[in-house]
Parts: C-alpha cells; structure tokens; sequence
C-alpha cells in the first residue's frame, strides 16, 4: 500500500503579540488561512521497525522523527514506515511548512495504521512537538490564539486569487521573536480584520512586519513594489514571504527579478485528506 498526502501552507491574515509565558513562549492572536501550496508526502508501510525518510531537501532538526519515535512507542506500532516528502513551501518563509508536514505525518500515521485518535486526541498530540501544529489539523480560517494550541474554526473562507512573493533569503522564527522582546509595541490587527469583514473588507496587520522591514531594505524594497501594484498585501508570519491581491503579476515580477520569485496561488477551505493507491 502506497499514501500519499499534502500538507498545505498557510498564511496570517492578522498576527498580534499580547504577552508572554514564563517559559518564554509568546502569547499571540492570529487569524491563518490555508493556501493552495503544499510538500507532499508519500508513505510506504514496511517491515523493518523504524522511519525511513528521504527528501528533496536536507533535512534539519528531523520533527518528523520525533513524531515517529513517541508515536510508534506510545501506540506500540510493531512495523515502520518509509516516507518521501516533497518540500515546495520554503523554509524560513512563515508559510508554516515545517509544521504543516508534521500535522500532515500525524494524521497519516493515525489512519496508516488505524489508531482510531479523533481531530481532538490528534491536536492534544501535537502540543508535545510544536504548539502551531494544532491550525494544521483544522485548515481553511481558523482563529489561532495562546502559542498556537488554542484554535477555533471560522464560518466564512476567503476566495480570492492571490500572489506569493517568496524571497530568496528567509527569516528564522527565533530571530523575529528576539526583535519583538527588544522593541515590544501593542497592535491589534486582528480586532481590526474582524470589524473589516463584517463590511466585507480584506483588512491586514502583522506586527513582525512592523518591526522586521525597517531593518531589512530589501524586504522594504518588496514592500514598495507590493504596494504600488496591489489592492493589499503582507508579510505572512514572521516572514520572509508576501502575499498580496492584484492584476499586475507581470510587473511585479518585472520589478522583483533577481530579488524574489512570484507564484500564483489562492486562499482555500482545506483540510487535511490521506489518498490511497
């Protein structure tokens, strides 16, 4: 039997900071939304007692193992498991990839091998490997708030087309955080997202665009170029991606050559599916 199953990107319609914990994770506010963009993960079941993991990237601070060992001993899984993950979502980008594949692996383990762990079992489980993993679960609008555990799935979805401007160097999620504790300010984009859909309104906020553009000019020149030519658009997470609503593709990447690669993609409802062959 072969599985496969794609793990989505998301992106931050809205990101706050309200506080952080004594243990020094930060507290946050956040709507995400799920986006046409994915690693695939294909899995094989085999014989031999452990994870097999091969992919298209070199592989660091192997979440994925992690899982697999506390699962496979928790759950007393008596086979192992060969997986091939395509990564397409870049590292670095605050498109939640990393985290997406980890959700995705769980699941897929879950059914694999037919541990019969509900929706609410599985996100008690991804508390122990990362708190952001819970969203993945869920997909399509959710409000995300704590350090990512807290999630509650929204009604609406958005439609529209967007753009993704991925640069070539990211930003590592401990080196935002560090500049949030140096230089702490108090937003609130996402109250502000919520009264704008109530007119039916796109309206975006995130606070590590706030503090990272002013000390990077070349995400600063992306910026200028996204705001000239879209109806809106944002840094998503802690970056180093945008995304933005706009007819002007052609001259965005005109402008952005050599600085940033441009890819159609969309908001959509997803969720989570493991495909048989």
């Amino acid at each position: 039997m072969i599985f496969t199953i794609k793990a989505f990107a998301k992106v931050n319609l809205s990101l706050d900071i309200i506080g952080k914990y004594p243990d020094g994770y930060h507290e946050i506010v956040s709507v995400f939304h799920s986006i046409e963009l994915f690693d695939l993960l294909t899995l094989r079941p085999i014989c031999k007692k452990n994870l097999i993991l091969d992919s298209n990237i070199k592989i660091e601070n192997n979440i994925l193992q992690k899982i697999w060992d506390y699962i496979s001993s928790k759950y007393d899984i008596k086979s192992g498991l060969y997986v091939n993950l395509e990564k397409n979502i870049p590292l670095m980008s605050g498109l939640g990839g990393g985290s997406s594949d980890a959700s995705a692996f769980l699941y897929a383990i879950n059914l694999i091998f037919s541990l019969g762990l509900s929706r609410k079992d599985l996100v008690n489980l991804s508390i122990n490997f990362g708190s952001d993993m819970a969203y993945f679960l869920y997909g399509g609008m959710c409000l995300v708030e704590g350090r990512g555990e807290r999630v509650t799935k929204l009604k609406e979805y958005l439609k529209e087309k967007i753009i993704l401007v991925l640069p070539k160097k990211g930003i590592s999620t401990s080196f935002a955080y560090d500049l949030y504790d140096k230089n702490s300010k108090t937003t609130d984009y996402t109250e502000g997202f919520f009264e704008g859909r109530k007119s039916g309104f796109i309206k975006t906020g995130n606070i590590f665009e706030d503090l990272i553009l002013p000390l990077d000019p070349d995400l600063k020149k992306i910026k200028e170029v996204l705001n000239e030519n879209c109806e809106w658009n944002l840094m998503s997470g802690s970056g180093s991606a945008f995304y933005a609503k706009t007819k002007k593709i052609d001259t965005i990447r005109e402008k952005l050559s050599g600085k940033a690669r441009v890819i159609v993609s969309s908001f959509k409802p997803l969720e989570l599916e493991l495909i048989e062959f």
